[in-house]
């Protein structure tokens, strides 16, 4: 199968042909590129879970992860196996698998930055062996998404009302302990996450927040950094307006909690495919933490619908998610899961069992063509005439990129205009993904011929992805 999909990717791209010629009949769409900056922006894979993570395959894994795709964070597990009853430690929790891949990832990308989140309990539950336990302890053997173990509290589905309510200084030594232990093995972590959707651990009250943000450093060991705190990782856009800006206890108080908080942050777990993709709520969200504070990091810290899957169409229409959160003005998007299962399916970025691959899906191929040019880039107003033509455009240094997906089933013809008084420096690199080619990789092909121009015109297949990446220059007045 490998080997046949080789083959038809080797046929498409030496059939591959582009004109950019410009067409005699008027397009379908304008694609005019304003100059307009906004939001820096940079990109993370994620390794919370590692369901389908194989210590065989570590080398291969994290190349692919941190390598060859240079993202700029990669999101690792916060293990509640680690200390799953309070004062017995597991050192497998960590020691076996996480700080192993963790170490591989810095092998291969030593500029790497870690960014960790609460990896929910029920995963630290071992359902056959402990069911029992399970069933005395929660409310119809159901733990639920609780991101930290019963001791440290917040739990709402314990049969135990007493342990019920979050204990601040458990919760704060925790969250240390994990940052001292990290830092024992050489591993720094740059980003911290307070919450993995489920909100019942602060309970409302952002005192209880802030006080975890001002006392953590004081139980860190020395020369141990304080991370960025990552909040409130709500499950949608919707809950990240109603469960926190305008929660009773944040409301009035909204630019000196943003001051505290490092990275804002939501999932769009709900939105499960693009048809079901709220946009209004994604743009209300960004322009809500926009109007208190222009400049705050605002991430998808679980973007969801964009799902690696075995029919490259599939990645390719739903890449329209990415290019929603970029225009919304978030500065973050960490996609997920990046190991997924062989036959495709759980939003995975690779392919792994412990046979076969790594193998990479569109998803990362479409992916890494944004991350490598344009990570800590900027993001550019861009305004498409047609709703079926999705825009997306960044820029870094001298370098403009510029993504086209055609959503209908229709070829589009498309004039693109540069910002005023710009040229194209040099040849233009063309990655196009067509859904009628059953490969994750891309056609890729050069244009020497668009010098000096301020547009041009392209004709779009149907249901289809171009990458446009050329280095542009400004001309100077007569």
């Amino acid at each position: 199968m490998k080997l046949l999909r080789i083959a038809l990717f080797l046929i498409a791209l030496f059939s591959f042909s582009v004109s950019h010629a410009d067409s005699q009949r008027q397009p379908d769409c304008i694609v005019s590129i304003s100059g307009q900056l906004r939001q820096t922006v940079r990109f993370g894979i994620d390794a919370e879970r590692l369901w389908f993570y194989w210590k065989e395959q570590n080398d291969q894994l994290a190349r692919l992860a941190v390598g060859e795709l240079k993202a700029d964070y990669a999101r690792v597990p916060m293990n509640c196996a680690y200390e799953r009853e309070e004062g017995v430690i597991d050192p497998h929790a960590y020691g076996d698998v996480i700080i192993p891949m963790m170490k591989t990832f810095r092998k291969y990308n030593p500029e790497i930055q870690f960014f960790a989140s609460p990896r929910p309990l029920k995963e630290a539950y071992d359902k056959e062996t402990e069911s029992d336990l399970i069933a005395q302890n929660f409310k119809h053997g159901n733990i639920g998404m609780a991101a930290y173990p019963v001791w440290v509290g917040g739990h709402k589905r314990l049969l135990k009302k007493e342990i019920r309510g979050v204990q601040l200084d458990k919760w704060v030594r925790y969250l240390a302990d994990y940052l001292n232990l990290m830092a024992k093995h050489g591993l720094d972590i740059a980003y911290l996450d307070l919450m993995n959707e489920d909100q019942t651990m602060w309970a409302g009250n952002i005192d209880n927040i802030l006080y975890v943000i001002d006392t953590l450093p004081s139980w860190l060991d020395p020369g141990v950094k304080m991370p960025q705190i990552v909040f409130p990782s709500t499950w949608s856009p919707h809950d990240g307006m109603t469960r926190f800006l305008t929660s009773p206890s944040v409301v009035g108080r909204q630019s000196e909690v943003l001051q505290k908080i490092g990275v804002v942050s939501t999932h769009n777990t709900p939105d499960g495919n693009r048809e079901n993709f709220k946009e209004d709520d994604l743009f209300t969200f960004a322009n809500a933490v926009r109007a208190i504070d222009p400049e705050k990091e605002l991430w998808n810290t679980e973007m969801h619908g964009w799902v690696g899957t075995r029919s490259p169409s599939e990645d390719i229409l739903n890449s329209v998610i990415l290019w929603r959160h970029l225009e919304a003005g978030f500065s973050g998007i960490n996609t997920w899961l990046f190991f997924g299962p062989w036959k495709g399916a759980g939003h995975p970025m690779v392919y792994s069992n412990r046979r076969h691959g790594p193998e990479t899906t569109a998803k990362y191929e479409i992916f890494k063509s944004l991350v490598n040019d344009m990570h800590q880039g900027r993001y550019v107003l861009s305004e498409s005439t047609d709703d079926r033509i999705v825009s997306a455009v960044l820029t870094k240094d001298d370098k403009l990129f510029v993504s086209l997906l055609n959503r209908s089933e229709d070829s589009v013809s498309i004039q693109i205009e540069l910002p005023e008084k710009t040229r194209i420096r040099g040849n233009v690199n063309v990655r196009l993904w067509k859904s009628s080619q059953n490969v994750p990789f891309p056609q890729v092909s050069r244009n020497k011929n668009l010098h000096k121009k301020e547009n041009w015109n392209y004709e779009l297949p149907p249901q289809s992805l171009v990458h446009f990446v050329f280095r542009v220059k400004q001309v100077k007045n007569q």
